[in-house]
C-alpha cells in the first residue's frame, strides 16, 4: 500500500462518507467511485504499475467530536448556504445526520410522531395514510421519507428531537435549529 497526503478539508468529507468504524479510506473511496477491487486489478494489470492506495483508516478518535464537526461543516457548506427554503435546509440536514449514524437516526424517528401523524416512514404511502396534505419527500441518501408541510418550528423540533437522541450537545442542536 502507498502513502497519500490529504488536506484536512478532504480527509473530513472522505470521513463523513464513513458506513462503519474502522472502515479504511480506501474502502471508502473505492464506494464513492464506484471502483472496486476487481476493477482496480484489472486496471493495474493492464497497465503494469501497481495501483496506488490511501493507508490512513478513518478510524476517529473521538466519535462524538466527529459527529460535531461533520454537523459545523454543513452548516458552513457552500450547498447548505445556497438553500433558500426552510424545508430544503432541513432535508440536507436529515440527510447529514443519517450519514453520521443510522442506527441512532432509526431510534430516534421511530419515537416521533406527532398526535395524530406519523412524521418519518419507509414509504411514502404510509405517510399518506395519516393525512392527504403531509406532502411526503424522500430524504435523500437514506430510506426514509418524511412530512413536510409543517411549519418551521415543527422541523427545527424533529431535528432537535433527533440530534438530542444522536447525544449532540445542546449549543449545536440550537445552532443547527436556528439555521433552518
Amino acid at each position: 500500500m502507498k502513502t497519500i497526503e490529504v488536506d484536512d478539508e478532504l480527509y473530513s468529507y472522505i470521513a463523513s462518507h464513513t458506513k462503519h468504524i474502522g472502515e479504511s479510506a480506501s474502502d471508502i473511496l473505492r464506494r464513492m467511485l464506484k471502483f472496486s477491487a476487481t476493477t482496480q486489478s484489472t486496471a493495474s494489470a493492464a497497465k503494469g504499475a501497481p495501483a496506488a492506495q490511501p493507508v490512513a483508516e478513518v478510524k476517529p478518535v473521538n466519535p462524538v467530536k466527529d459527529k460535531v464537526r461533520a454537523m459545523r461543516e454543513l452548516l458552513l457548506s457552500d450547498e447548505y448556504a445556497e438553500q433558500k427554503k426552510a424545508v430544503n435546509r432541513f432535508m440536507l440536514i436529515l440527510t447529514t445526520l443519517y450519514s453520521l449514524d443510522h442506527h441512532a437516526f432509526a431510534e430516534a424517528t421511530e419515537s416521533l410522531h406527532g398526535r395524530t401523524r406519523v412524521y418519518f416512514a419507509a414509504d411514502e404511502q404510509t405517510l399518506l395514510k395519516n393525512g392527504n396534505q403531509t406532502k411526503p419527500k424522500h430524504v435523500p441518501g437514506t430510506p426514509y421519507w418524511v412530512i413536510t408541510n409543517t411549519n418551521t418550528g415543527r422541523k427545527c423540533s424533529m431535528v432537535e428531537h433527533i440530534m438530542q437522541s444522536m447525544q449532540f450537545p445542546a449549543e449545536l442542536i440550537e445552532k443547527v435549529c436556528g439555521t433552518i
